[in-house]
C-alpha cells in the first residue's frame, strides 16, 4: 500500500480532523530535504503546521526552544535540570522527588544520550520516502476505532501515556524506541504552542504498521458492526416524555 493509499483510508475510515503527521529523523542533518525555518519552533508546532496546513518542514536542536521535546526524541541528551525533576517543581509535582518520578515517567529517547541530529515533519500526503512514525490528532472514538486495529491480530493492548508532558514528543519517541503503537494525553504545552484542541488525543505509531497492518485492520473489525466511527445510536428503544408532548387517546 502506498502513501497516497494510507493516505486516503485514513481519512476515509476515521474521518479525521487534521492531516496525518509524517516525523522522519535523521542522524545527519545535512542529509535532510530541506534547511529549517530562520527562527525557532518547538517540535509540537511543526507538528501542527504540518496537520493543520500541510506544510512541511524540518528542525534542529539548535532551532528549537522545547528542551523537552527535543530529548523525548533524541536530538539532545535530557538535561539535568529534567532528569533530577527540577524542572516539575511548581508547575507540576510538589518537590524534587516527586519531580523526578513524574520526568522519569515521560518516555525520553535523550535519558540514553543524543541519537538524532534533525527531524523531518510534514503531512503524510507529502511524503515520498518511507518515515518513521506516523501521529494522528484524534478523539476518544477514533482512538477506539486504532486501539482495536492493533490488537486485530494479537489481541495485545496499546500502552497510555497518563503523565500529560511532553506527550506528542514523547510518543513519538516511544514508537522510535520500541516499535509499538502509544497513545497519548496533549500535555499543557501543546496546546499552548501546538494548538492542540480539547478533545484531541495523540496516536503514534511507526509507519510501517499503519501501512502494513492498521488500515486492513480497521476495515476488518469494522465489518464486526460494533468498532465503528462515527458509532450509530442504539434508536430501538420507546422514549419517555413529559404529557404535554406526550400523544394522548384523544389525540388519535
Amino acid at each position: 500500500m502506498n502513501y497516497a493509499d494510507v493516505n486516503k483510508k485514513l481519512y476515509e475510515i476515521l474521518h479525521l480532523d487534521t492531516a496525518p503527521v509524517a516525523i522522519t529523523m535523521y542522524e545527519d542533518q545535512e542529509q535532510m530535504p530541506r534547511k529549517p525555518m530562520n527562527f525557532k519552533l518547538n517540535l509540537c508546532q511543526l507538528v501542527s503546521m504540518a496537520r493543520y496546513q500541510q506544510r512541511s518542514n524540518t528542525g534542529v536542536p539548535e532551532k528549537m526552544i522545547c528542551s523537552m521535546g527535543a530529548a523525548c526524541v533524541g536530538l539532545i541528551d535530557t538535561p539535568e535540570a529534567i532528569s533530577s525533576g527540577k524542572a516539575a517543581v511548581g508547575a507540576y509535582c510538589a518537590d524534587e522527588e516527586a519531580g523526578k518520578k513524574f520526568m522519569a515517567n515521560t518516555f525520553k529517547l535523550g535519558d540514553s544520550g543524543k541519537h538524532y541530529d534533525g527531524v523531518h515533519v510534514q503531512p503524510l500526503a507529502d511524503v515520498t520516502e518511507d518515515p518513521d512514525v506516523l501521529v494522528l490528532y484524534v478523539n476518544p472514538a477514533q482512538v477506539m476505532r486504532l486501539i482495536h486495529a492493533c490488537a486485530y491480530d494479537n489481541g495485545e493492548k496499546v500502552t497510555a501515556d497518563t503523565v500529560c508532558e511532553a506527550a506528542m514528543c514523547s510518543s513519538v519517541g516511544f514508537a522510535l524506541a520500541k516499535d509499538k503503537p502509544v497513545v497519548g494525553f496533549p500535555c499543557a504545552g501543546d496546546r499552548i504552542f501546538g494548538g492542540t484542541q480539547n478533545q484531541e488525543l495523540v496516536f503514534a505509531a511507526p509507519y510501517s504498521l499503519f501501512r502494513d497492518k492498521l488500515i486492513d485492520h480497521l476495515e476488518k473489525t469494522a465489518l464486526g458492526g460494533f468498532s465503528v466511527y462515527p458509532v450509530s445510536p442504539n434508536m430501538h428503544w420507546t422514549p419517555a416524555m413529559p404529557p404535554t408532548y406526550t400523544i394522548q387517546a384523544s389525540d388519535l
